[in-house]
């Protein structure tokens, strides 16, 4: 199987570890010249209050928002998809990653999405046609993962490629 395409979706929780998802990457696309997606996606509901880093703020910073707060912010992202790619490339993690990517010369691609997380990168996945995901995560309680979800399980588990797992420190 030949990768060509290497997907690193990239949030706020991976800023202590965004070194090493990077080296990984670069290990897998730079000596066989893939192009790797770095991919960020916003949730778009919740239920009331919202606590994010939104990707326009691109702050390393906690915001708590009312879920009125967080629809207007939604609603300054434009339509198009294009225009959530823009404002992703803006956000502090993605451009840490962008800057490596660029200093080492491996083509890349800044790709947004807004909505489900995980669906959104199973989706954001099938239209770049990923051969390989690199993601993130650390060691969680089973009732953290109960309670509130863990998008690195679901995409290792249900991801329709191989995926390269980065452990936190």
């Amino acid at each position: 199987m030949t990768i060509e395409t290497v997907l690193l979706p990239v949030s706020d929780s991976d800023e202590n570890r965004i070194n090493r998802l990077t080296d990984a990457v670069l290990e897998i696309a730079a000596p066989i010249g893939a192009t790797v997606v770095v991919a960020h996606a916003i949730p778009d509901e919740d239920d009331g209050i919202v606590t994010t880093i939104p990707a326009i703020s691109g702050g390393n910073y906690p915001q708590v928002l009312s879920q009125h707060e967080y629809d207007d912010l939604l609603d300054r992202y434009p339509d198009d998809d294009h225009s959530v790619d823009e404002v992703v490339a803006e956000h502090e993690t993605v451009q840490s990653v962008t800057d490596r990517l660029d200093d080492a010369g491996v083509e890349y691609e800044v790709r947004g999405a807004v909505g489900d997380p995980s669906e959104a990168i199973f989706e954001l996945a099938g239209d770049v046609d990923a051969d390989r995901f690199v993601i993130g995560g650390s060691r969680r309680t089973p009732t953290d993962k109960a309670v509130f979800g863990s998008l690195s399980q679901t995409l290792l588990l249900e991801a329709p490629c191989p995926v390269t797992f980065v452990h936190a420190d």
